[in-house]
């Protein structure tokens, strides 16, 4: 097996068992989130979304949302994922803990995600 191969085999019996643990946290913090393929969990804060009724907003408003994925650097880690500078570039990756730590990892996504003086419940003020 070449280094490419091992370090996807590490990643992929690595992250789905994390990002369950991860998703199942974000979720105790007031945040929906899901585990998506290729070692991605995506996550939002309902507080964020536009009002249903506001059909401007629903057009417009994205809503808090955010990316994160499991890669192998350096050890096996999460990253966030950021759009590019243009609609064609591809998606920005910066680090944001070790796949073990996610304490911090939860923490972190819960402040980006915060709604300052919003009612959502655990956390996501």
């Amino acid at each position: 097996m070449d280094e490419s191969a091992k370090s996807r085999a590490a990643v992929d019996g690595a992250w789905r068992p994390a990002a369950k643990a991860l998703v199942a946290e974000l979720e105790r913090r007031g945040l929906v989130a899901e585990v998506m393929g290729h070692g991605a969990v995506r996550v939002r804060n309902p507080a964020g979304e536009p009002d249903p009724d506001d059909p401007r907003g629903q057009a417009f408003a994205p809503g808090l949302r955010q990316e994160v994925v499991c890669r192998r650097l350096d050890g096996v880690s999460w990253w966030w994922v950021w759009s590019g500078p243009t609609r064609n570039s591809p998606p920005e990756l910066e680090p944001l803990c070790p796949i073990a730590n996610a304490a911090v990892a939860v923490e972190r996504i819960t402040r980006v995600l915060a709604v300052p003086f919003a009612g959502s419940p655990g956390g996501c003020r």
